[in-house]
């Protein structure tokens, strides 16, 4: 699948430069740019003459997207593991959501679950002691089951990050573009400019993401 992707990409990448020059005034010129590198990073940086950038960009996109699709199946690789420990080691039956996997991990039994839930008199979070069944072999387990589930979370979660890469590469790159093709025009001051910090968080990252012109 991933390869399929980005067969794709690299084809969709390669058939663009194909396309004839159009002729644009100046400031279309930059908009032209601008909207290319958005589209497809890089596209803007080869018409401008600059296919190392061009290369760079692209490539980071194809990393972003490689690294997204391969946490996205890691995550769902994990999930299916959990799932069917759980149903082995402490008989859950059928299919559930994710809430329901949380409660398995953190309690050893239905019964223990719906007794607190009782006490709270929060009767609307019981849950059937039939179909919805658990009584784990060992604590041991237990959070053997919900180190797996936080990884599978985890995994999930840095999909998002990835995603945002992207995102932040495409704008980066059209504004890079832009910036280029204004160079080439003599119009852009020398008080311009972007910058990206990635930061590592508790449980995945961020990135701060500055323009200015």
């Amino acid at each position: 699948m991933i390869l399929q992707k980005r067969s794709i990409l690299l084809l969709a990448f390669a058939a663009l430069f194909l396309l004839p020059p159009v002729s644009y005034s100046a400031e279309k010129k930059g908009q032209a740019a601008f909207l290319k590198s958005l589209v497809i990073p890089g596209w803007g940086q080869y018409e401008n003459g600059r296919p190392t950038h061009a290369l760079a960009f692209f490539s980071a996109d194809l990393l972003f997207l490689g690294a997204a699709l391969s946490l996205n199946h890691n995550g769902r690789q994990l999930r299916d593991s959990y799932e069917a420990f759980a149903a082995t080691h402490a008989g859950v039956i059928g299919s559930h959501g994710k809430d329901f996997y949380v409660d398995v991990a953190n309690w050893m039994n239905v019964y223990d679950f719906n007794d607190q839930r009782m006490s709270e008199r929060n009767f609307g979070a019981l849950y059937d002691t039939y179909s919805e069944y658990w009584s784990w072999d060992s604590d041991a387990d237990r959070a053997r089951m919900d180190q797996m589930r936080v990884d599978s979370d985890r995994s999930y979660n840095r999909v998002v990050f990835a995603v945002a890469l992207m995102g932040v590469n495409h704008i980066v790159s059209a504004f890079h573009a832009a910036r280029l093709q204004t160079q080439m025009s003599g119009k852009l001051g020398e008080n311009s400019g972007w910058n990206v910090t990635p930061q590592r968080v508790r449980g995945g990252g961020k990135v701060n993401f500055s323009l200015w012109w």
